[in-house]
Parts: structure tokens; C-alpha cells; sequence
């Protein structure tokens, strides 16, 4: 649940086609819901070393965030974050008690 006491939805967000379209399918979603979106994205980086990308990454995030914002027209209820591994998606939707999550489906291509 939020601060606000709304709903939550939290989304994976990759730098991918499929993640932006996860992405946008969980923006309208939120709105359905009357939700607020948390888009997540991990950091692989080394907690014990200095966080050196990471601002770079959650910069990467708020632009894909608010590019899906103007597409969809979904205003007023996003937030960001990039949280660093070893703390996974499922985590941080567990720790906020998130009533959704969305994950893309990537899929591998096998040579």
C-alpha cells in the first residue's frame, strides 16, 4: 500500500521493448485501479563499493518513466527506484505490501 493509503502497483522496468511495454500496461493499470505505480529497476552494482552508475541507471528509469507517462496520459501517480542486488523485485513488492506486480516476459533466443 502506499503512503497515501492507494493501492500499489509495482512494475520490473528493464531497458527493453518488452519491459517499456510492461511498463505502460502497468501505468493504465494503476489508473484502473486508482493505484500508485512504483517502477523498479535492479543495480547490479557491488553494495560494498560506492554506487558509482547507479544515478546514471535511476536517471535512465525516470526518462523511460516519464516517456510512458505522456504516451499513455497516465499523470500524478508514479514513483521510481533502482535497488541494489541482491534485493529483488519480489522483495521490494513483499516489503511494500504491493497489491501487483509486473514483470515482462522476456524471452531468450537459443543458437
Amino acid at each position: 500500500m502506499s503512503e497515501d493509503g492507494r493501492p500499489l502497483v509495482l512494475v520490473d522496468v528493464r531497458p527493453t521493448a518488452c519491459g517499456y511495454q510492461a511498463l505502460l500496461w502497468a501505468l493504465r493499470e494503476a489508473e484502473r485501479r486508482d493505484a500508485v505505480l512504483l517502477a523498479v529497476t535492479v543495480w547490479l552494482g557491488d553494495p560494498a563499493q560506492p554506487d558509482e552508475g547507479r544515478a546514471e541507471m535511476e536517471a535512465a528509469l525516470t526518462g523511460m518513466v516519464e516517456r510512458a507517462v505522456e504516451e499513455t496520459g497516465v499523470h500524478g501517480r508514479t514513483r521510481v527506484a533502482a535497488v541494489t542486488h541482491p534485493v529483488t523485485v519480489a522483495d521490494v513488492a513483499v516489503r511494500t505490501g504491493a497489491e501487483l506486480l509486473v514483470m515482462g516476459a522476456e524471452q531468450e533466443t537459443v543458437v
